[in-house]
């Protein structure tokens, strides 16, 4: 046997310091630890088993130079830091596993953000790893950098061409978050996406979220209101108090505060795809659970929205919904049943209204740069938004600056002047 391949043994004995600890096993109430040393090329390694299994793991400590009893220490912990790990993953396949973790994950996470992930697992992760067929246990900080470089050259859904950093620190992300169920579930020690590397990327400039400038919203909001009430009020809150999609959509009656002229945000709703059924969850960040002042205009147009509702009620009979208490319905009165639906929607009205294509997100960029333009404090546009940080509605949503000195919500009504329509 060669050097190379020789296990260096130290067995655990009272006499001497040179014990070799292996797996941990408490017997008898004595903790018994076994193991042995290898020499691989230049470097030690710790050759013990976990669970039946048999790791071999660097010690990064040279056999050049009195270095044994160095080895000897490291050997000991990482044995010890690999007692209470559970390899009952290692020798699946790692697309199973991402598998595992989806369905270990469904019930403690927002449907929006499951599906997100489970999007990216059968999208862009699958379809690389699947035909690999890599096992669990391979996974290795170099296989993601690898992949990532794939990603950045061919990872368009045709191949013909590579995908944004963006979008690839994304995916990175998603495989972290996998990684992180697998350490909680002791299923490794540490995670080996976070010590990948990500490719270079060539210098890309941002493209800007079309918006509507106030008279495009004031074009729009009067084509709704007169060819399709139903969604009218959709459209009025979401560009007069610019909430996202998901808070106008969990918006109730009882969220509305007319004495207070108070808007009441404390919730959305998520789910997109047609499998995902919409749910109830709590705002996207603490900042978003916050009150947005609307005026005597809005107020009306919400009164005149209930009267609505409540004829079409009497008048379809049990052909309209009345089992629950969503502002925005559809003309039957049925909730949006997913994200994907209230798209479709405003995409055809917008067409419709011979307007430029803009979506819902677009309009609360919309918002912030009326507001912006007409004087509104950032940090004020920042509250109404429901943004943690004031950077954020500065580095995104804002498109233009400018110094006037105006700052009150009724600012989008006067630039807007849909009240004397």
């Amino acid at each position: 046997m060669s050097r190379s391949e020789q296990d260096i043994l130290f067995r655990n004995r009272a006499s001497s310091n040179l014990y070799q600890p292996q797996i941990a096993n408490l017997k008898k109430g004595r903790l018994t630890l076994e193991g042995s040393l290898i020499i691989k090329g230049n470097y030690y390694y710790a050759k013990f088993r976990v669970n039946g299994k048999q790791k071999m793991i660097a010690t990064k400590i040279p056999v050049k130079g009195n270095n044994k009893r160095r080895a000897i220490e490291k050997m000991k912990e990482i044995i010890e830091s690999y007692k209470d790990i559970n390899l009952e993953c290692d020798d699946v396949l790692f697309t199973d596993f991402l598998d595992k973790w989806l369905k270990g994950i469904k019930e403690i996470i927002k449907p929006s953000t499951w599906e997100s992930y489970d999007k990216t697992v059968s999208g862009k992760l699958k379809p690389y790893f699947e035909s690999k067929r890599y096992k669990f246990k391979d996974m290795k900080p170099e296989v993601f950098t690898k992949y990532f470089v794939f990603l950045s050259q061919h990872g368009k859904s045709n191949g013909k061409g590579g995908l944004g950093y963006k979008t690839v620190k994304n995916i990175r992300g998603v495989l972290s978050s996998a990684y992180e169920y697998a350490v909680e579930n002791n299923y490794v020690k540490e995670n080996p996406v976070s010590r990948s590397r990500m490719p270079s990327f060539p210098h890309s400039i941002k493209k800007d979220v079309p918006e509507y400038n106030a008279q495009q919203v004031r074009k729009l909001l009067l084509y709704a209101k007169e060819h399709e009430s139903h969604i009218y009020i959709f459209l009025l809150l979401a560009l007069y108090t610019g909430l996202r999609k998901g808070e106008l959509l969990a918006l109730t009656w009882e969220d509305i505060d007319y004495d207070k002229k108070l808007l009441n945000v404390n919730k959305s709703r998520t789910g997109s795809r047609k499998n995902v059924t919409m749910q109830i969850t709590t705002p996207k960040t603490k900042s978003s659970n916050r009150k947005i002042p609307i005026n005597d205009f809005v107020i009306g147009e919400l009164k005149a929205e209930k009267q609505r509702q409540e004829d079409y009620a009497k008048l379809l009979g049990n052909g309209y919904d009345k089992s629950h208490d969503f502002i925005v319905r559809t003309v039957l009165g049925k909730p949006y049943v997913n994200l994907s639906a209230i798209n479709r929607v405003v995409n055809r009205l917008t067409e419709n209204a011979g307007l430029p294509h803009c979506t819902i997100h677009g309009f609360r960029h919309s918002v912030a740069s009326i507001l912006d333009d007409n004087g509104v404090p950032i940090q004020d546009i920042s509250v109404l938004l429901g943004h943690e940080s004031v950077n954020t509605t500065e580095r995104i949503y804002i498109n233009r600056r400018k110094t006037a000195k105006e700052a009150t919500i009724n600012t989008l009504d006067s630039a807007i002047n849909l009240s004397i329509a």
